[in-house]
């Protein structure tokens, strides 16, 4: 969606910057998808557990979401957005430029 709009609006060319900028729009797009998932599990798995391995704090991924929620409101789960966009962001980008230039070299139209 992002690399059309750059080429259908004369902002980029195809290459290696329409790349770039497009993966990084769409690495950005994964972590405000993915940052309140990966923010709960993380929650759940580092609460503290008693001796039965039972978690202390939360019940249920559901009862983690909604104390986190009603806790800290709807920035609560995006906590720690930041560094998940540093981990994921430039993942996202190394793919995408790869399978543009495994698309080149197998003579494939870019996409």
């Amino acid at each position: 969606m992002v690399k059309r709009a750059l080429l259908k609006n004369d902002v980029l060319s195809e290459g290696r910057p329409l790349h770039f900028m497009s993966s990084f729009a769409a690495g950005f797009a994964c972590a405000c998808t993915t940052a309140p998932t990966d923010n709960i599990k993380t929650r759940l798995m580092s609460q503290p557990v008693d001796a039965s391995g039972k978690g202390l704090l939360y019940a249920s991924t559901a009862d983690c979401f909604k104390k986190t929620f009603v806790a800290e409101g709807f920035k609560g789960l995006y906590k720690g957005f930041w560094m998940q966009w540093l981990r994921i962001g430039p993942h996202t980008v190394v793919t995408f430029i790869v399978f543009e230039k495994l698309r080149q070299w197998a003579g494939l139209q870019p996409v």
